[in-house]
């Protein structure tokens, strides 16, 4: 998995930008990279950005370990959100939704699906 990281204006938020096949450990520990991150605190929103991938290898279990690994960052920064931009005509979306559905479940991010990075951007600014 390649990716790249790039803070957004103003410090409001970070854009995480991924190519190529994406599996659970690295998205864990790119995670865990972010909490780390002396900016963190400040930030107000995420944008993961799949657009660019080959396939995804997770699991509905690994979705699980990713939102209880945001309810656990939630102490640290509360209120962040978290945009996942994903491919168009993608099988994936499914893994999305059930992503959302376990960040609600176990109280970490307001988290949504988007096609576009500017929807995202504009929908994680509110």
């Amino acid at each position: 998995m390649a990716h790249k990281i790039s803070n957004e204006p103003k410090g409001r938020g970070v854009l995480v930008t991924l190519s190529g096949l994406i599996k659970a450990d690295e998205i864990y520990k790119l995670n865990e990279q972010l909490i780390s991150h002396e900016l963190f605190t400040r930030w107000r929103y995420q944008i993961w950005d799949f657009s660019g991938t080959e396939r995804l290898e997770l699991t509905p279990d690994d979705l699980r370990s990713f939102a209880i690994q945001d309810s656990q960052a939630s102490r640290k920064n509360p209120g962040q959100k978290v945009a996942l931009i994903g491919r168009p005509n993608s099988r994936n979306l499914g893994l999305a939704s059930v992503f959302h559905i376990f960040e609600e479940a176990w109280d970490g991010y307001d988290s949504k699906t988007f096609f576009d990075l500017d929807t995202a951007r504009e929908w994680a600014r509110q």
